[in-house]
């Protein structure tokens, strides 16, 4: 039993609003991501309790993501979105208050949950609404403009942290109440395409697809990199005795290639055999990875960052358009909750131990993370012999289901 098919002209308002929140969503979280671990350094937390603040935020991505999904597959999306962005805000704002690092690890918990949740049901209501045929372009509008968003975020972010460490968080969160209601304008009531009893009991375990296993070892590689990166990129760029000024322009500079390229990069991912365009910017990105720790100038540092994002930008419309085509409509949020709990649960894990490598070595967690990501890049040659990863076709009966 299906719901009705959404107005094509509220599909395109339901997408615009999606691609508006990704801007200012992603506008908003990284105003606080390059001073993040500047703060909690200045704060008194250790090295290990920064990578510990940054695993809180994805582990609780990690435990948010499949429930979350699974339940806007029942009950819809949109109130489960808006209400993501409420927590966030508060969560972002009460940093401003924080008296001690054990705080900072709760409010970054809250933090990371409700961000994981968002992420899911925005991934899970591009495909509610726009055709599979289109979904390449569609994944790459939203990673354009959250990249968009990376640009901008981090310079005011810097900016506001001069003049007033709470003034930074505060605006990050009212950031977040601005997404929400974006979403709650354009965002279409509907459920899920199908009914719970089919929900539940239709489709073969997700591990029996070899090309869905494929896309969750290409996210767990990404996860790992964004958890060491996040936390500490900005460490490494300080030790190399950046300025503030030059972390922020060191994002922001690294998110130009995605603001412009992403949709091209959709265009290719409804075009070209997803699996190539995926697995170039796994082995891409752990090159770049493996390469960073011994670069000693800023300034190179920066400019390798902008060929990086060259490189790596096809991946994600990649990954989410495959995954998509393997997913019957009523399954997509929790299966978009199994890829998103996938990679925030290995950025958890890289961010818990980045912390203590770096405190070992500079390069050694750069060089295992590369390593691991290069491990991940030979499984995908095994798991996807024989898969078909071209674009232009519908899902399969037998799609996953949890």
């Amino acid at each position: 039993m299906n719901s009705p098919a959404i107005d094509p002209r509220r599909a395109r308002l339901a997408l615009y609003g999606l691609v508006g929140a990704s801007f200012a969503d992603a506008l908003g979280a990284t105003m606080i991501l390059p001073v993040l671990p500047l703060f909690l350094r200045h704060g008194g937390a250790s090295y290990a309790e920064v990578g510990l603040v940054t695993a809180a935020f994805w582990a609780a991505g990690l435990v948010v993501g499949y429930p979350i999904g699974r339940i806007s597959d029942r009950v819809g999306r949109k109130r489960l979105i808006v209400a993501s962005q409420v927590v966030y805000a508060l969560a972002t704002a009460a940093f401003a208050f924080s008296p001690s690092p054990i705080w900072f690890v709760v409010l970054r918990a809250f933090q990371g949950g409700a961000a994981g949740a968002a992420n899911v049901l925005a991934m899970a209501t591009v495909a509610d609404v726009v055709p599979h045929e289109r979904r390449g372009r569609a994944y790459g509008s939203l990673t354009g403009a959250n990249m968009t968003g990376t640009i901008v975020g981090p310079l005011i972010g810097a900016t506001l942290f001069a003049i007033s460490v709470g003034l930074t968080f505060v605006a990050s969160a009212l950031v977040a109440l601005v997404v929400g209601g974006i979403l709650a304008l354009t965002l279409p009531r509907r459920r899920a395409a199908a009914s719970h009893h089919e929900s539940v009991h239709k489709g073969v375990a997700i591990w029996h697809s070899r090309a869905v296993l494929g896309i969750l070892v290409a996210s767990t590689a990404l996860g790992l990199l964004i958890g060491m990166y996040d936390t500490l990129w900005s460490l490494l760029m300080h030790a190399r005795h950046a300025t503030d000024f030059e972390i922020g322009l060191s994002f922001t500079l690294f998110a130009i290639p995605f603001a412009v390229g992403s949709w091209p990069a959709g265009w290719l991912a409804d075009r070209i055999d997803n699996r190539w365009l995926i697995g170039v910017s796994v082995v891409a990105a752990a090159g770049f990875a493996a390469a960073y720790p011994y670069v000693l100038s800023p300034f190179w540092l920066i400019g390798l960052g902008v060929f990086e994002g060259i490189f790596t930008v096809t991946g994600a419309p990649a990954r989410l358009a495959m995954l998509s085509r393997e997913v019957r409509p009523e399954q997509m949020g929790r299966v978009q909750g199994i890829y998103g709990s996938v990679q925030v649960g290995a950025s958890a894990l890289a961010a818990i131990v980045a912390g203590a490598l770096f405190g070992i070595s500079i390069p050694l967690p750069f060089v295992v993370t590369a390593a691991a990501m290069m491990v991940g890049a030979a499984s995908l040659v095994w798991l996807w012999h024989g898969v078909n990863g071209k674009p232009g076709r519908r899902p399969r009966p037998e799609t996953p289901a949890a």
